[in-house]
């Protein structure tokens, strides 16, 4: 499916319609996000936002942005007001870090980025290719606690 330009040829599917879209090139090392790992817990979930009518806005915005961001450019941007880097669980309110998900998933590169500023707190997931597993919405900044 992959080119030897680096990118990726949507498939020509038809749409509701019965017309088939033309194949379009996207590039293939952007972000993606997943979901399938997503956990709510006593400190992190989506049951902590307590306005969620400005915070899902800014969430959406924070997840558009990052996924117009390759893999490289994430791991190497130093924007503070993206925040991101990988977690040393040790500096942080869970040593054991993602403890309930498998150990294959726990040996993957976890990592955090803010959502806007220090409002709206941060998300936490592991990186596995291009694509970032949100494991837990941090919107009270609870895994980085201020000292």
């Amino acid at each position: 499916m992959g080119g030897s330009n680096g990118k990726i040829k949507k498939q020509e599917l038809p749409d509701s319609s019965g017309r088939i879209h033309k194949a379009k090139e996207l590039p293939d090392d952007l972000i993606r996000f997943s979901f399938r790992h997503l956990s709510s817990t006593e400190k992190f979930g989506h049951e902590k936002v307590t306005d969620a009518a400005t915070y899902l806005p800014q969430f959406l915005r924070r997840l558009q942005s990052v996924s117009e961001m390759s893999l490289s450019s994430f791991r190497t941007n130093k924007d503070k007001a993206l925040r991101a880097h990988r977690h040393d669980w040790a500096g942080t309110s869970e040593p054991t870090g993602f403890s309930h998900l498998t150990p294959q998933l726990q040996a993957c590169e976890a990592w955090q980025f803010e959502i806007s500023g220090n409002e709206h707190g941060r998300v936490h997931g592991i990186l596995i290719d291009e694509v970032f597993y949100v494991v837990w919405l941090d919107p009270g900044h609870q895994l980085y606690p201020k000292k």
